[in-house]
């Protein structure tokens, strides 16, 4: 996990383990560092896969014979449309 510090992923857990106490998602008798631990690796599966997408759809554009150019919006509505049916597999 590249983007994020350990200390920014570990706020991150926070603010989603009090808005689903909040929400009444989780009892508020559960053990915090427990929920917090789930919370945190579920959202770095996450974000590692959105990566590990986001790598395959990059290649899978920059292999076409005529790949639209980085940052132009038919790259952009490419990527978009490759992106959600990668996403759709997983």
């Amino acid at each position: 996990m590249n983007l994020f510090s350990e200390e920014r992923v570990d706020g991150i857990a926070e603010t989603i383990y009090k808005e689903l106490l909040k929400k009444g998602l989780i009892k508020s008798s559960a053990k915090p560092y427990e929920i917090k631990a789930e919370v945190k690796k579920a959202y770095v599966k996450f974000y590692k896969l959105n990566e590990e997408i986001a790598k395959t759809v990059v290649n899978k554009i920059k292999s076409q014979s005529r790949a639209p150019a980085e940052g132009t919006s038919a790259y952009k509505v490419l990527y978009d449309k490759y992106f959600l049916a990668e996403w759709q597999k997983h």
